[in-house]
């Protein structure tokens, strides 16, 4: 589930500063991470790397329509609004449900999806700013970063036992952005980068996007949520 990736912290070039924070997002106020130990095997070599409890993530804006929904990913990508994309061949017998997206991150600032399969599905910020995440074992595109998120718990004003999840886009990211596909959703997420273009995100308006945060609550089952996301 868990495997060791390069790091890409030149990417995402020119993008400018941090886009501001809108109404009903959370102040920064943040203990540190607790990690544990995990095992990975690929390729029959098993390596051990230090990685949060999964989680499952949620949009935080208080005055926006999306506060509270969860964030799932699929086709790639995530989004507010959509249903988890996930697979499992018929050989496993034995398949996880399928239906949450769940998270971890390492202490190398790395994150992943909490999968069963055999080989690492890494999350990462593409080159146009999109919260992405790769096939198992793939490549990430040219451009990319992978390199700068972490889980921060308790956050004010949440309850204890809220953490959330960050990408810092190397000093650069304010939260993410939510951007709709349509009217009434779903919603595509993109890390909160300023200069974000309009011709980069659905409908083509950056003005449309909802700034959020992604609220992270421990994934307690004792299964990966999926065998495969898709």
């Amino acid at each position: 589930m868990l495997a060791s990736l390069f790091s890409l912290s030149h990417a995402l070039p020119q993008l400018g500063e941090p886009a501001q924070a809108l109404p009903g997002r959370l102040p920064v106020s943040y203990n540190q991470p607790t990690y544990k130990t995990y095992s990975h095997k690929s390729g029959g070599v098993t390596a051990e790397v230090k990685a949060s409890q999964p989680f499952t993530i949620k949009a935080y804006n208080s005055v926006s329509p999306i506060h509270m929904m969860d964030i799932v990913a699929s086709n790639r990508n995530f989004f507010v609004g959509n249903m988890t994309g996930s697979l499992c061949p018929i050989e496993v017998g034995d398949c996880p449900v399928g239906n949450v997206t769940a998270l971890q991150v390492t202490r190398k600032g790395e994150a992943q999806l909490d999968a069963q399969v055999n080989q690492t599905q890494a999350i990462y910020i593409g080159p146009h700013g999109q919260l992405r995440f790769s096939l198992p074992g793939g490549e990430l595109e040219e451009g990319s970063e992978n390199a700068t998120f972490t889980l921060q718990p308790n956050p004010i004003p949440a309850p204890p036992g809220i953490a959330a999840f960050v990408f810092s886009g190397v000093g650069r990211a304010t939260g993410y952005l939510a951007c709709p596909i349509a009217e009434k959703g779903p919603w595509q997420v993109f890390a909160g980068l300023g200069g974000i273009k309009d011709s980069w995100v659905p409908g083509g308006d950056v003005s449309n996007c909802i700034g959020i945060d992604a609220l992270a609550t421990n994934y307690t089952s004792p299964v990966p949520a999926a065998y495969q996301y898709v």
